[in-house]
C-alpha cells in the first residue's frame, strides 16, 4: 500500500493545480493583480496542507494494514501523526460496517465499539472506499469539523475500513492564509459549494449557510453567492457589513477553488470600498491604573442596575444608542444572552442578534463563552484580543468585566490594556499544544503519580523553564508547579491575577469542556518578570488537568 499511496501523489498534485488556477489578464489593474496574487498564494497554501493531511492518513492506513486495526504500535503511530497537525482533533479507525475500532488520543479511546454507520461521513467513506475530504459537520464538542480519510486495504486488495484525521477547518485555513493577509486591506472567506462557510476573517460568519441564514437574504447577496458557488472562479460585487460590523459597504470579490479528492472549497478574497491598509499607531501607550479598572467595573454595575429597573427592552435601546447615557468616552456597555446571542453592541450594530458563543480571539480563546460562564456564576473579568478602534483597529489585549442582569442575559464593558504585550507566534502556540498533549499522553502511559513526580522535577524532562508543565485537580488543588513547590497541595480555585482575572478557575472549566486556551498574567521563572501568559490546558483524567504556557514577546 505504500507504493499505491505514492502513486496517488501526482494525481493529488494535478488536482491541486487544476483547482488553484484562476487566471488573469493584462488589463488587470495593479489592485486586481495584487488581489489575484494573494488569492493564488492562499489557494496554493490551503491545497498544500490538504495534501499533507492526505499523505498522513495514507501513511496511517499503511501502518494499520500491516500491523492490525487495533494494534498498539499502529495506534501509537496514529497518535504521533496527529501531533504533526496542531489544529487536529482526533483520529479514528472505522470498520466496513461502521463500527469504531479505535480512536486517538486517549481521551477518545472509549469510542471503540460504537456504531457510527448512520453518520453520513462514515457511510460515504465506506461506500466509496477512497480518499475523502468530508463535508463540514457539527461535532458534539461544539464546533464544526471535517474528516479527511484514507481507505485501508490488505496487500491482496481486501477492504478493511478506513482511518481519518478530523480537524477544525477554520483553524487549518487560518494558519495558511493569516501570514499572507497580514497588513493588507483584504478579507478572505471560504465556503463549500453547498453554501456552508468554513472560514472567514470575521469569526461570526463561520458555520453559516450562504443560502439559508437570515443575515444573507438580500437579493443582491443571493445573486452574488449563487454566482460564486456555481463557478470555480470569477469576480463580482455585493453589499454587506464591513470588517468591524459598523457600516454597510460595497465589496469587490474575486474567487478561486481549493480542494483535493473532489472537494471544492470556494476561496473568496474581498476588499471593501474605502478600505485602507492598516497603519501603525503613533500614540503613546500608558499602563492602565487601578482606578480606571475600578471605574469600568462600577460602570457595569450601574448598567446592570439600570437594566433591572427599566426592563430589557428599554435598557437595550439605551445601550445600543451611540449617543446614549451608557457611552462615555472609551467605555460603552455591551450585552449578551446566556446563549451567546449579541443584544447590545453600539459601535458594531451588524452583530446585534448574532450568536457569538463559538467566537475565538486570534489565539483561540473562547471569550464570549467565558463571559457567559462568568456571568452565570455571578460575574467576573475576562481577557481577550480584540481590534482597538483608537489604534487603527489593531488587535490588542482587552480586559472586560461582566455581570448578570438575571439568569438569561448579562451586561459588560471593557478597556484596552494597550501597554500589555499580547503577541504570540503561531509556531509557539503549536509547540505549546504539542507539549501539553505530550504531558497528557505521558500521564496516560505512566500513571498519575509518576507523571506528577516528573512534572514537578525541575531537572527532568518537563522542567523546561518557562515551558514547564503545571497540573491542577478540578477542585483547584495544586498538583504540579515545579517553580513554586510550596504551593503543591494547596487549593487555588480563588486565585486572581494582577487584573482580577480568576485564571485557575477558568483553566479548570476549560479543561472540563475538553481543553483550550486561557490567559493569565503570571511571573516568568526564567526572567522574574510578570507578563501576559497564554496557557493551554487539557483534561488528564476525570478529575485533573495538565497545562503549560507561553509568555507574550518571549
Amino acid at each position: 500500500m505504500r507504493q499505491l499511496n505514492a502513486l496517488l501523489l501526482p494525481v493529488i498534485i494535478l488536482a491541486v493545480c487544476i483547482c488553484g488556477c484562476i487566471g488573469g489578464s493584462d488589463e488587470d489593474t495593479g489592485n486586481q493583480r495584487e488581489m489575484n496574487r494573494i488569492l493564488d498564494e492562499s489557494i496554493t497554501s490551503i491545497n498544500e496542507e490538504l495534501v499533507s493531511i492526505s499523505l498522513a492518513t495514507g501513511e496511517n492506513a499503511d501502518q494499520l494494514a500491516a500491523l492490525g486495526l487495533d494494534h498498539p504500535e499502529a495506534l501509537n503511530f496514529l497518535k504521533q501523526t496527529l501531533q504533526n497537525f496542531a489544529y487536529a482533533h482526533s483520529s479514528v479507525v472505522i470498520s466496513p460496517d461502521g463500527i469504531v475500532i479505535a480512536a486517538v488520543p486517549e481521551q477518545y479511546a472509549d469510542l471503540a465499539g460504537l456504531d457510527w454507520a448512520y453518520q453520513p461521513e462514515v457511510e460515504r467513506a465506506n461506500t466509496e472506499q477512497a480518499s475523502i475530504v468530508s463535508e463540514v459537520f457539527w461535532l458534539v464538542e461544539g464546533f464544526y469539523g471535517i474528516s479527511q480519510s484514507s481507505p485501508i486495504f490488505t496487500a491482496d486488495g481486501e477492504y478493511l475500513g478506513y482511518t481519518d484525521i478530523t480537524y477544525q477547518p477554520d483553524q487549518m485555513i487560518s494558519r495558511q492564509i493569516d501570514p499572507i493577509l497580514t497588513k493588507t486591506p483584504y478579507d478572505i472567506w471560504v465556503a463549500e459549494t453547498g453554501g456552508r462557510v468554513i472560514y472567514d476573517t470575521t469569526a461570526e460568519e463561520i458555520g453559516r449557510n450562504l443560502f439559508t441564514d437570515p443575515a444573507y437574504q438580500e437579493p443582491g447577496l443571493q445573486e452574488a453567492f449563487q454566482k460564486i458557488v456555481s463557478q470555480p472562479g470569477g469576480e463580482t460585487t455585493y453589499t454587506f457589513w464591513d470588517l468591524n460590523w459598523q457600516h454597510q459597504v460595497t465589496k469587490t470579490a474575486i474567487w478561486g477553488t481549493a480542494g483535493v479528492h473532489g472537494a471544492e472549497w470556494r476561496v473568496v478574497i474581498t476588499q471593501s470600498e474605502g478600505d485602507e491598509r492598516i497603519g501603525e499607531s503613533g500614540d503613546r501607550i500608558t499602563p492602565r491604573t487601578e482606578e480606571e479598572i475600578d471605574a469600568m467595573k462600577r460602570f457595569v454595575e450601574e448598567a446592570a442596575a439600570y437594566a433591572r429597573e427599566h426592563g430589557q427592552e428599554a435598557a437595550l435601546a439605551e445601550f445600543n444608542n451611540q449617543s446614549g447615557s451608557f457611552v462615555r468616552g472609551e467605555l460603552y456597555i455591551f450585552s449578551y444572552a446566556d446563549d451567546g446571542t449579541c443584544l447590545a453592541l453600539p459601535f458594531q450594530p451588524g452583530l446585534v442578534g448574532e450568536s457569538r458563543l463559538a467566537n475565538a480571539d486570534p489565539n483561540g480563546v473562547l471569550y464570549i463563552a467565558e463571559m457567559a460562564r462568568k456571568a452565570g456564576n455571578g460575574g467576573g473579568a475576562v481577557y481577550y484580543i480584540y481590534p482597538n478602534p483608537e489604534h487603527d483597529f489593531q488587535n490588542e489585549l482587552k480586559l472586560s468585566y461582566v455581570l448578570p442582569v438575571d439568569d438569561t442575559w448579562f451586561v459588560g464593558s471593557g478597556i484596552y490594556l494597550s501597554a500589555v504585550r499580547g503577541e504570540f507566534q503561531e509556531a509557539d502556540r503549536d509547540e505549546l499544544v504539542l507539549r501539553v498533549h505530550h504531558a497528557r499522553d505521558y500521564a496516560a502511559e505512566h500513571g498519575k503519580e509518576n507523571a506528577l513526580a516528573a512534572f514537578n522535577d525541575q531537572k527532568g524532562e518537563f522542567g523546561l523553564g518557562d515551558s514547564y508543565i503545571f497540573a491542577y485537580g478540578f477542585d483547584g488543588t495544586t498538583l504540579a508547579l515545579p517553580y513554586q513547590p510550596e504551593l503543591i497541595g494547596s487549593k487555588r480555585l480563588d486565585f486572581k491575577d494582577t487584573y482580577g482575572v480568576n485564571a485557575i478557575e477558568w483553566e479548570i472549566e476549560t479543561a472540563k469542556e475538553g481543553g483550550g486556551f486561557v490567559y493569565v498574567t503570571y511571573t516568568s521563572p526564567a526572567t522574574g518578570i510578570e507578563s501576559l501568559k497564554l496557557c493551554y490546558v487539557v483534561p488528564a483524567g476525570p478529575d485533573w488537568l495538565v497545562g503549560s504556557g507561553i509568555y507574550a514577546g518571549a
